[in-house]
């Protein structure tokens, strides 16, 4: 079994939430099925909010075994006077205050009781309440994760650390003088590849553009259009692409635009789930997969727009600019055959630079065209910026957006203009965005999955819960042997992740430079 001890401050509004977030992370660590997760969750978090709006202070007190999880949430407070009456919905002794931020709304004790396998509660007036839950657990199959597509080109890497405090799932280290990958944590942003200064991380793929031919489509990002400068209109960029000697160009836009309706459209008509989450972005479907797999029956279940495009093309051979890792791995992942070639901007932007910028003083018409920063339906929620999709996932986790009926989220900020293998800010680019004449042509559509996504192992210690639980505690038992400096030094982010490794045998604990040694000397670091 093991146990571990929050303590909850009442009035602490900053930091409310943080207990039943660490209960959630040990869940996840074990191998909880993902729906137990979310009903454990939302238990939780109405239990701590509710001695954060109502008493002086409290503790949640966990109890995890591999059948079971025993909460206790234990206050210093008003008290209850009339049990029966609180636990009716909508009954609610919330201050005005608290109302204004959308909080209080009596459903908290409905709601644990509700999502709880027992529920009991004891109050005393003038002395505080202890609310009591418990919830059956059972674990879950998980698919391995694909290849990770960062490429790690160790020779240019300066050990500066900044991609393991980059990294939104933990899944970098730095030893032997090199970055390391945790492919299962990896989710394949562009976060560590964005704060790498020496170009030590990059994309696995080919730079260089294959012989164009009349046999050979193209398919770009509309960023593509936007990187040659202000004197340089998105028109003339085109028209160099067509010159090429492509059969074909096509842009992604025209089925992230076929993705939108036909995702609208489902959380109209069918969805059960809600909100909806667009998978708009690859990354963001990944991060689900591995940090929220709960939140999978929410995901519309198409296939993303460079997914699309590479099904419904038929020409011989395909090339794909991508816009980051999570766009590769999901043509890798999705190609039966070898005719799609995978490559990265800087290769085509290198190749084309010469020709457009022989163009630049060419006599061009402004036709506009719809800027699509504006281009998600009215009613859905967008949200960019990896740290704003995590936060907003935490929410709905915690069933905390019943207002929002329809999600767009992307891993890089203001979406994939914001890709780091972009030169230019994705702000100046969407206002350079006027392509002319370039529409959604007729026919093209949105694709349904074939197969559902799966929950990948994650965060998961092991695959028998019960040993997960064993080295949850080893964890718990180093950390706090640790000095908590989260310096990154050891080569993990953290000293929590830096436990989790000696635990998994990925290192030792003497990679800490500030443990005493056996003469009682802290370590000096390298």
């Amino acid at each position: 079994m093991n146990t571990a001890v929050h303590p909850i401050t009442g009035g602490d509004f900053e930091r409310a939430g943080s207990a039943s977030k660490c209960l959630k992370e040990m869940l996840k660590k074990i191998g909880v099925e993902p729906e137990t997760v979310r009903r454990t969750m939302i238990a939780a978090y109405e239990a701590e909010m509710n001695v954060v709006i109502h008493a002086h202070n409290g503790t949640m007190d966990i109890a995890l075994d591999s059948d079971r999880l025993d909460v206790a949430v234990t206050d210093q407070g008003p008290g209850i006077p009339d049990i029966e009456r609180a636990m009716q919905e909508g009954f609610s002794t919330a201050p005005p205050a608290v109302r204004q931020l959308g909080l209080g709304a009596g459903m908290g004790l409905p709601n644990i009781r509700r999502h709880s396998d027992r529920f009991a509660i004891d109050s005393t007036v003038g002395e505080g309440t202890q609310l009591r839950f418990t919830i059956f657990l059972a674990s879950h199959e998980a698919h391995s994760a694909t290849r990770s597509s960062v490429l790690v080109a160790s020779p240019f890497c300066r050990q500066c650390l900044r991609c393991l405090h980059s990294c939104p799932t933990g899944a970098l280290r730095v030893r032997d003088g090199k970055p390391q990958i945790l492919e299962h944590l990896c989710i394949d942003c562009t976060a560590c590849i964005s704060a790498c200064p020496s170009g030590a991380l990059t994309m696995d793929c080919t730079a260089r553009p294959p012989q164009p031919s009349s046999d050979t489509v193209l398919v770009a990002p509309t960023s593509l259009l936007t990187q040659f400068g202000a004197e340089v209109h998105p028109q003339q960029v085109l028209e160099v692409l067509r010159d090429m000697g492509f059969a074909d160009v096509r842009f992604l836009y025209e089925w992230e635009q076929a993705l939108r309706d036909a995702v609208a459209e489902y959380a109209r008509e069918e969805a059960e789930s809600r909100p909806v989450i667009s998978p708009l972005c690859p990354a963001v479907v990944n991060l689900i997969e591995s940090r929220f797999p709960s939140l999978l029956p929410n995901v519309a279940p198409f296939l993303s727009p460079i997914e699309a495009a590479q099904q419904a093309l038929t020409a011989t051979r395909v090339v794909v600019v991508v816009d980051c890792p999570a766009q590769q791995a999901a043509l890798v992942s999705n190609a039966s055959d070898a005719r799609t070639t995978v490559m990265s901007p800087a290769g085509l932007c290198n190749e084309i630079a010469p020709l457009v910028m022989a163009r630049k003083d060419a006599k061009d018409a402004t036709l506009p065209c719809p800027d699509h920063a504006n281009d998600a339906p009215h009613e859905a929620l967008h949200v960019s910026g990896i740290s704003h999709v995590l936060r907003v996932l935490e929410s709905m986790e915690n069933g905390l957006l019943p207002d929002v009926p329809l999600l767009e989220m992307f891993a890089c900020d203001q979406g994939c203009p914001g890709s780091p293998v972009w030169k230019e800010d994705p702000f100046i680019a969407r206002r350079r965005w006027r392509v002319a004449g370039h529409e959604r042509r007729p026919g093209v559509e949105a694709f349904r999955r074939d197969t559902p996504l799966l929950a990948r192992a994650g965060l998961r210690l092991d695959a028998d819960m019960s040993k997960a639980i064993a080295k949850l505690g080893e964890i718990a038992v180093l950390t706090k042997g640790l000095p908590g400096r989260d310096c990154g030094m050891c080569g993990a982010p953290t000293c929590a992740a830096m436990a989790e490794d000696v635990v998994l045998g990925r290192t030792d604990i003497e990679a800490c430079p500030y443990l005493p040694d056996s003469k009682g000397t802290p370590y000096e670091a390298e």
